[in-house]
């Protein structure tokens, strides 16, 4: 008769034990998924700092496209009566027609480690995961614009140096010289011509990939400050 009572207060030990030991083991992997948790939204709250510093850059990229873009046209525009015009107007717009550029480094530290350590799996919204892939896809296509376009000022870079001089160090608000002159003969080579010609296409193009990367900078923003607030419900 007494094998019975022990039988079961051995089975009753066996269940508290097996019991213990999975809520130990829900705990720890509950523990570990929310430090996994928390190490993710830090990591995003870094990529919506540093997509504030790409905002700022590429609102000062936009702007000065912008003005490559009013230099080349002015160039093409006024290639055949440049004598019309002061040699210093012709100096400026030629400059930027054929000099300008700029240079864009994308921060993609975060978002690579929050790819290779898996972290990104635990994003819920897909639609955030979407945008940071094609965000960094897309700024490999922005770099490489302006390569293109560095090669193209190699290919003007001797015509604008034999044939204009900077009176002073004066510079615009962008911080680019500005005080050029021009001292040609108002003649613009034809394979100058089709340089700026192929350099405005660039800018433009350029002027448009900025404007959609500052659009989608703040649908991103938008949508990391989602995810984390999310979290903490």
């Amino acid at each position: 008769m007494k094998t019975k009572p022990l039988v079961i207060r051995y089975l009753l030990e066996f269940v508290v034990i097996i019991l213990g030991v999975s809520i130990s083991f829900y705990i720890e992997k509950q523990n570990a998924l929310k430090y996994k948790e928390t190490i993710k939204n830090q990591s995003l709250n870094r990529i919506l700092n540093n997509s504030k510093t790409d905002n700022r850059d590429f609102e000062f990229n936009l702007e000065a496209h912008q003005d490559f873009v009013k230099s080349c046209y002015w160039v093409l525009k006024n290639k055949k009566k440049l004598p019309l015009f002061s040699r210093d107007s012709i100096g400026y717009h030629l400059g930027f027609a054929i000099s300008g550029n700029t240079f864009f480094v994308d921060n993609t530290e975060e978002y690579r480690g929050l790819k290779n350590s898996g972290l990104i799996e635990l994003i819920e919204n897909d639609s955030l995961v979407s945008a940071l892939q094609n965000k960094h896809a897309q700024r490999i296509v922005i770099t490489k614009m302006e390569e293109f376009i560095t090669d193209h000022i190699k290919n003007n870079a001797q015509y604008l140096y034999a044939n204009t001089r900077y009176l002073s160090e004066k510079k615009n608000t962008l911080g680019y010289a500005i005080d050029r002159t021009y001292t040609g003969d108002f003649t613009i080579p034809q394979s100058v011509i089709q340089n700026i010609e192929q350099k405005l296409r660039f800018h433009q193009y350029y002027v448009d990939q900025t404007s959609y990367e500052l659009k989608r900078n703040a649908y991103i923003e938008k949508l990391i400050k989602k995810e984390i607030a999310d979290q903490h419900q």
